[in-house]
């Protein structure tokens, strides 16, 4: 009996030792965890592109989501410097060909700034989309491809035709788009609409207005026939856009910053109308 009070005395003693050390190892692992924490400051953005296929009672549809993800530097008005902007863009598919094209924006500053809601966000019908070299996001449906703004999302124009770009110097950019004019406008008179841009931003909108209701309708439907040309002409000053047409050319000199309606030349019938930009 006498042996086991050793035994005894240094279970005790055991205890008490683990009694108060163990507060302090806790304490010691607390501190190491937030030491190998401390300074580390990450927020993710995720979502890649799937396909997926349904049966419903027989009848099978998929769906075709694609995202991508691309950093860049988005020029700001009134900003000395470009914006480096996070954009993702995803476009979903569905059987028919058609479907859904987005972008949202966030600043690549801090971490802190993929946790809040994007800069802006747009979705709109279309069955592809794409990012321009000119600093504008592009969706098309139905032949017609629309742009929107990479600094706001903001709608900027239609173009029904291919671009005519070009350039005054190294650094000036410009394109002229020519869309089919919209109900307003064909109610008026409207064939056609100009818009005159340079990277991001639209300088200049106008209507091409047909006196005669009848002519003004067959031009609309022969639109698509035509394209946008563009060259020099020094008899009008310089650069000039070029729309061909069966009844004669609309010819408007342009300068870096904008479309010159005053010195235009329009065949007879036929007149240019500014329309006012907004934005």
């Amino acid at each position: 009996m006498r042996s086991t009070w050793p035994f005894i005395a240094g279970a005790i003693v055991a205890g008490l030792v683990t009694l108060f050390t163990l507060p302090i190892l806790v304490a010691t692992g607390l501190i190491m965890m937030a030491a190998g924490s401390f300074g580390r400051n990450e927020a993710t953005l995720s979502g890649g592109s799937a396909y997926s296929m349904r049966d419903e009672r027989g009848r099978i549809t998929s769906k075709l989501v694609n995202t991508t993800y691309s950093v860049v530097s988005v020029p700001i008005t009134g900003e000395p410097r470009p914006r480096r902007t996070l954009l993702r863009q995803r476009v979903t598919l569905g059987d028919n060909g058609e479907g859904r094209a987005s972008l949202s924006a966030w600043l690549v500053g801090a971490p802190s700034e993929l946790r809040k809601p994007p800069l802006f966000h747009l979705s709109v019908v279309a069955h592809s989309a794409s990012l321009g070299d000119d600093f504008l996001f592009w969706t098309e449906k139905g032949g017609r491809r629309t742009a929107y703004s990479l600094a706001n999302g903001d709608w900027l124009f239609d173009a029904d035709l291919p671009l005519a770009t070009f350039s005054f110097e190294a650094e000036t950019r410009r394109m002229a788009a020519l869309s089919q004019a919209d109900e307003e406008y064909a109610s008026k008179g409207g064939v056609a609409v100009f818009t005159y841009a340079a990277p991001g931003r639209v300088l200049k909108r106008m209507v091409l207005v047909v006196d005669d209701p009848i002519r003004a309708g067959m031009l609309r439907a022969t639109l698509s026939a035509t394209r946008l040309v563009t060259y020099t002409d020094e008899a009008l000053g310089g650069r000039v856009v070029e729309l061909p047409l069966g009844s004669g050319a609309v010819r408007i000199p342009v300068t870096p910053n904008d479309m010159d309606i005053r010195r235009a030349v329009v065949p007879p019938g036929m007149r240019l109308v500014p329309i006012q930009i907004w934005g």
